[in-house]
């Protein structure tokens, strides 16, 4: 006799199980998919024991027919496709037939179920794949399925589960997601009886990220809308006051279903670079609309991972979507010339696109009128009108400038609380961070220096400094020697633990300190990256940040205008490396507003 046997059904479907449910959180993803196909708009998941013992799912969705009831417990059993070809087409969150079949195999499955054309419903009990009992029920149109004792039959995949919260903790997170991508549904989620999560399924996807994320979050998000090469990307953006130090608030969809892309996230994060801080991430929740012939989702049982068939399109367009939404708002912002502002948008977004396919870093610079009043660039509305663009590269790389449409002069008023520059714009306060603008200016001067390999002169100690290291520290000093003497530092290595420091960075103003070497050491250390051009850009971070005038510095009025005309002639013034916001501004119309309503509250009090 031979090896090779052919499995029995029950075994092939604990098998196939094992690839599609993992923990009840996929239980729920499953059934909440097809009460979605269903055409529900209202769907109440409860779960008892953070799914493990009880799961239900309610839904008014168009229901199933009686005498489909029993085949849709068996494999590859669905009513989506019909044909391999269909495959091509479909649009729907599940297609396989393998979700009912491979939960019942695994538990005991209540299913009731009526559609309108039907006077009673048909309700089916199956445990381990077998069907049970199957009988008549009164209820209303749509679907209910209950699911207990997950895995009771395959006690090792059992073991695995984690504690109720956190398995609870995965089913609320997909349940969230889901109600992003689909708002016009109201979702109910309940824990042990207990409401957790509602949306009303109103329509307003900014009525649950209220929900989720608060209302600061909720505050300082762009919209977006961008269509291009029969694909739309909508959903939100967050602006330059928004950063992350992880991706967990980074959510993609595709025709409403959560994916995990890497050629979408890097275009996304192209997108985000000068907008965020070093080491931080945007904050983004969009939908990728497109046909179904563009991609194919056939490619895991779970259906988050996704191939496109023209990555290229798609990146683009996916960066483009995000980059003229930053530009639109964060730049332009209520410019009343809105043909000028497509027109900049659109070769700003070309100029960007060139230089990112040859791996190239951008550099804008603003020129400024040497008239004896200074003029500045301070808001977003005004950031795109000067600036100097590369243009073909046929054209042998040669640059053109941008003629300056706009002009703003300022009037310096002095320094508040020896902290922030006080400067008027028209009809606008602004205040600067001196802190924040200096340590922009030091990392975009430092990062220049570094890119082009040209060391950054060191300031000599009048006596070198010889100093202790763990070894932790020293493996990170001869991990990254060439990196400090190319930001600054004059350093050897001097016995087996030790360094000595003939010298620091030579940066200008007030911020010198022999402590500075210590100070960017313990930074980095707490804060360590795995890839080179992630140490790399924190440790140049760090550097402008330990470097820079600190808030209660006293400046002169020379220094002041120094930092002003450094921060404006940078691509990004807005954030330092970081992301802090280096300025804020206040408008004549606020403190009008303001004023007359406290003026307006004395009054009453008088009387």
């Amino acid at each position: 006799m031979g090896n090779i046997v052919l499995l029995d059904d029950l075994t092939i479907n604990k098998i196939a199980a094992g690839e599609v449910i993992e923990r009840p959180a996929n239980v729920v993803k499953e059934l909440v998919e097809n009460s979605i196909d269903a055409g529900a708009n209202k769907i109440i998941i409860e779960v008892k024991n953070g799914g493990k013992t009880f799961i239900k799912i309610t839904d008014n969705g168009k229901g199933i027919g009686r005498e489909d009831m029993a085949i849709s417990l068996e494999r590859h059993a669905t009513s989506k496709i019909r044909k391999v070809e269909d495959l091509e087409k479909t649009y729907t969150m599940g297609f396989r037939g393998e979700a009912l079949a491979s939960i019942s195999a695994i538990s005991t499955l209540t299913m009731q179920s009526k559609t309108k054309d039907e006077f009673t419903g048909t309700k089916l009990v199956a445990k381990a794949g077998n069907i049970i009992k199957a009988e008549e029920c009164g209820m209303q149109v749509g679907t209910t399925i209950s699911v207990e004792n997950l895995f009771f039959n395959t006690p090792v995949r059992y073991k695995f589960l984690k504690q109720d919260a956190t398995e609870f903790r995965y089913i609320k997170d997909w349940v969230q997601k889901v109600a992003l991508a689909n708002p016009n549904i109201s979702f109910r989620l309940l824990n042990d009886g207990k409401s957790v999560f509602f949306t009303n399924g109103n329509g307003n996807i900014l009525d649950i990220i209220y929900l989720m994320y608060g209302k600061k979050i909720k505050e300082n998000l762009l919209e977006v809308n961008y269509e291009s090469d029969n694909i739309k990307v909508t959903g939100v953006i967050g602006n330059t006051m928004i950063s992350r130090d992880n991706r967990k608030e980074q959510i993609l969809f595709l025709n409403k279903r959560n994916i995990k892309n890497n050629v979408l996230i890097n275009s996304a994060d192209q997108a985000f670079k000068g907008g965020v801080g070093i080491g931080k991430y945007g904050f983004y929740i969009l939908n990728l609309d497109m046909p179904a012939d563009f991609y194919d989702v056939n490619v895991h049982p779970t259906k988050m991972k996704v191939r496109f068939k023209d990555e290229d399109k798609i990146y683009k367009v996916l960066y483009h979507a995000i980059k003229s939404t930053m530009l639109k708002f964060e730049f332009l912002g209520n410019n009343e010339n809105e043909e000028h502002n497509e027109e900049y948008i659109q070769n700003e977004l070309d100029f960007l696109t060139n230089e990112f396919s040859e791996k190239t870093e951008y550099s804008f610079k603003n020129k400024f009128s040497n008239q004896e009043e200074k003029n500045i660039n301070l808001t977003y509305e005004n950031q795109g009108q000067n600036i100097t663009e590369k243009v073909d590269t046929n054209l042998k790389n040669e640059l053109r400038k941008r003629e300056e449409s706009r002009i703003v002069k300022y009037k310096y008023l002095g320094i508040l609380f020896r902290t922030f520059i006080v400067i008027e714009v028209e009809n606008e306060l602004f205040l600067i961070d001196q802190h924040a603008a200096h340590e922009r200016v030091l990392y975009e001067k430092i990062k220049e220096n570094y890119k082009q390999k040209v060391s950054q002169n060191s300031q000599m100690m009048l006596l070198p400094e010889v100093i202790n290291l763990t070894h932790r520290e020293m493996e990170f000093v001869k991990n990254n020697m060439e990196m400090l003497i190319n930001t600054g530092f004059d350093i050897e290595l001097f016995g087996e633990n030790s360094v000595k420091i003939n010298g620091i960075p030579d940066l200008e103003y007030k911020a010198k300190t022999q402590n500075i070497f210590m100070d960017i050491l313990d930074e980095m250390l707490t804060n360590e990256r795995t890839s080179i051009k992630d140490v790399e850009e924190r440790f140049i971070a760090t550097v402008a940040c330990k470097a820079a005038v600190k808030a209660n510095m006293d400046l002169s009025k020379q220094e002041v205008e120094n930092l002003i005309q450094s921060l404006l002639s940078l691509n990004n013034p807005y954030t330092c490396p970081h992301g802090r916001p280096t300025t804020i501004k206040i408008s004549k119309e606020y403190l009008e507003e303001h004023l007359w309503k406290q003026s307006l509250y004395c009054r009453l009090c008088l009387n």
